[in-house]
């Protein structure tokens, strides 16, 4: 019986001990407290996982999801550093939930981004790496009760932490729609082909302050029906006319331009229009912009800035005769899916 109170009181006292210690009271909450807190900045609910946000989508509204989000993180780091009996069940709650995400995300072919941390965001499986790294750590090694706080004064702590976050988070992130000019799209009065989005008498439209789409649900429909579509300011007035590509692109993205350059450098099989994303709601990044190769797709149109874009680009819509032949975000430059005019 003695030997059995030695061994636990020397596995709770060893160097095992301290490094579970350091483990689930400092680096775990620090490892969390990056997340919440670039969240926050932020204030963007692209910075959900892509997949995940794609599934809540319309279920919640994500301005609320990312809320939600940020303080759960933000509570759970002050659990883990102001209760430390709940510090390990705590900390495996939020590894095992991070790494089952990634795995979902992966799944579903995300390879490239999570999001988790903004513009320094690693790809998700580099980001499971760490995560389950750390999981393997608070799983495997002792957490002494040790640098104990009152329990009133913990669980003061932690409420604090929460209210204020909750309300920092609900003051930064939620925001109105935005109220813009947009040309509406056709030959009923609509864009010259200019790119002029002052070109139109149709009173301003209140957008959202996100906007997700769904580009796989468009083939078949009439290309005026796509919300998109109908809030891109100058768009040609010959939309419903003959074969067409609209290309959403952003000015800082690879994929876009590795797919610029390899289909539409020169003798484009079809009138091609892009149209610029902005790469936040505060507009466009000046930093990283790269050259644009389509000198025959005439000037580059803009989305409306003030809008929190949720689109991963570049995203190709093909159009024959008004009516969508295929929608294909993230569209891949070496393996198309949506460039019918191409051959693809």
């Amino acid at each position: 019986m003695n030997d059995s109170i030695d061994k636990m009181t020397q596995r709770q006292q060893g160097p095992a001990a301290l490094l579970g210690l350091v483990l689930c009271r400092f680096v775990v909450p620090l490892w969390v407290l990056m997340g919440g807190t670039a969240k926050l900045i932020e204030g963007s609910p692209r910075l959900l996982p892509e997949h995940l946000r794609k599934l809540i989508d319309g279920a919640v509204d994500l301005h609320v999801a990312l809320i939600a989000f940020i303080v759960i993180e933000f509570i759970a780091a002050a659990l883990m550093v102001l209760r430390p009996r709940l510090a390990r069940p705590t900390a495996l709650f939020m590894l095992g939930s991070f790494c089952l995400v990634l795995i979902w995300e992966m799944i579903n072919g995300n390879f490239t981004d999570c999001g988790c941390l903004a513009s320094i965001s690693p790809p998700p499986w580099l980001m499971l790496t760490i995560d389950a790294a750390l999981l393997i750590g608070v799983c495997a090694l002792p957490v002494p009760d040790r640098l104990q706080v009152d329990d009133r004064i913990g669980w003061a702590g932690v409420t604090l932490v929460a209210i204020a976050v909750a309300s920092i988070a609900i003051m930064h992130v939620q925001r109105d729609g935005v109220m813009v000019p947009v040309t509406p799209v056709g030959p009923e009065g609509a864009g010259d082909g200019t790119g002029d989005p002052g070109s139109t008498t149709e009173p301003p439209l209140v957008l959202p302050a996100y906007y997700q789409p769904d580009p796989g649900s468009w083939a078949g429909t009439s290309v005026r029906d796509i919300n998109l579509v109908k809030w891109t300011p100058g768009l040609p007035a010959d939309l419903d006319e003959g074969r067409r590509y609209l290309i959403y692109y952003s000015r800082t993205c690879e994929h876009c331009h590795e797919l610029l350059l390899s289909h539409f450098e020169f003798d484009l099989p079809a009138p091609t229009t892009i149209i610029a994303i902005p790469e936040s709601a505060d507009g466009f990044t000046e930093d990283g912009q790269l050259d644009n190769p389509c000198l025959e797709c005439g000037d580059e149109l803009q989305l409306p800035v003030g809008v929190d874009w949720l689109i991963t680009p570049p995203v190709v819509i093909a159009i024959e005769d008004g009516v969508v032949q295929c929608a294909q975000e993230a569209e891949d430059a070496f393996d198309p899916a949506c460039l019918p005019w191409h051959g693809y």
